[in-house]
């Protein structure tokens, strides 16, 4: 049939006819039978369950996790114990008695002097603003604007709420915080037996790179959060000094304040600053002189003397890296996310670098050197 007919027309007519022949004899396409719908409803069903699971105990999980990276970071101190001869069961005993000396002493002494102070800032607010409204045209002028004197009567007048509001918080604190020792003493103690654990369904080359992540993790982490604790004590204990020296009131909240703010990088400082400030400025003009002044040269003291010398082996992250960790952490669990944001953040980072960065940049070598 193809010979008969004239010009170029006879091979496209003989290969169309040709790839419908071809086509006839292929199955026709079926649909997934029922099981495979069955299996996809049923991981859907496990994925959104698992979804819940995780917004249900998302406080449990940040416990958790805050507990973890708390253990990944105790770990030097730990080794430095068992090259001093002790046992590393002693060394965990050890650091749990000091770690209730410390947090008991905090609850006993600190606690409620903060509280107490507290509400007599509350108290003692509106004659505040009235007293600066009269001195100040500046404050009078924001007053008759915003109403404040009549606000802070009002929110006078809820102290006793408030106290009762605190008193709630620092119970929630108490038992988030023994959650988190009892869980970073249980992690510390049993790393070794997780590390084994993990090491032994991994491959040797899979088992080389944890080693790597773990140690390096470890040694990152646990600088930076000791160091971080030990500036922040000392920042603390510096603006206590001072605001007594100055006469500024509510000395021992506003340094508790400025210490537990002084644990967030970038912006801690600042955050400190403005509390402090705040309340310097009811005291008097010259007060807030020295509360700017004391900030602007403790601060320059903090970042180019202090904190190099203490956090000798800190994150080494970019600026945008450390803005952008912060806001991740602080949006998914507040003033902990934003804590414990950067040791995570290093985490991912020395991860990624092992994981992937490391055998990627092998394959480009490798593939450059064959072209």
């Amino acid at each position: 049939m193809a010979s008969s007919l004239p010009g170029t027309l006879a091979p496209r007519l003989y290969a169309h006819l040709m790839a419908r022949a071809r086509a006839s004899t292929q199955p026709a396409r079926e649909w997934p039978p029922v099981s495979y719908w069955l299996k996809v409803g049923a991981g859907l069903i496990v994925l959104f369950a698992l979804a819940k699971a995780v917004v249900i105990l998302r406080q449990v999980l940040i416990l958790m996790g805050v507990s973890m990276i708390l253990a990944i970071g105790f770990q030097p101190t730990i080794a430095w114990f068992e090259r001093k001869g002790v046992k590393r069961g002693l060394a965990v005993t050890i650091m749990t008695l000091l770690a209730i000396i410390v947090v008991g002493g905090f609850i006993a002494l600190v606690v409620p002097t903060i509280i107490s102070e507290v509400r007599q800032l509350i108290d003692k607010a509106p004659d505040y603003i009235r007293r600066a409204q009269h001195d100040n045209s500046f404050f009078a002028s924001l007053n008759k604007r915003f109403d404040l004197q009549t606000k802070l009567h009002d929110l006078a007048g809820k102290a006793p709420s408030t106290a009762l509001s605190l008193f709630k918080t620092f119970g929630s604190f108490v038992f988030n915080t023994l959650t988190v020792l009892i869980l970073t003493l249980y992690f510390t103690s049993a790393m070794p037996r997780l590390r084994a654990g993990i090491a032994k369904l991994l491959t040797r080359r899979e088992r080389e790179r944890f080693e790597l992540i773990l140690e390096e993790s470890t040694q990152r982490v646990g600088g930076y959060i000791i160091g971080n604790i030990v500036i922040s004590i000392i920042a603390g204990v510096a603006v206590f000094i001072f605001l007594l020296i100055i006469g500024v009131p509510y000395a021992a909240a506003l340094a508790f304040f400025v210490a537990l703010t002084d644990l967030i990088p970038t912006v801690g400082a600042i955050l400190g600053a403005l509390a402090v400030g705040f309340v310097a400025v009811f005291v008097g003009i010259p007060q807030l002189i020295g509360v700017i002044i004391y900030f602007i040269v403790y601060q320059q003291i903090e970042n180019y003397l202090i904190a190099p010398r203490v956090m000798k082996r800190a994150v080494e992250m970019s600026a945008a890296a450390v803005i952008v960790s912060l806001l991740i952490g602080g949006s998914l669990a507040g003033l902990v996310g934003a804590l414990l944001a950067l040791p995570a953040a290093a985490i991912i980072k020395i991860s990624f670098k092992y994981l992937y960065l490391e055998e990627r940049e092998e394959e480009i070598a490798a593939a450059d050197a064959g072209g």
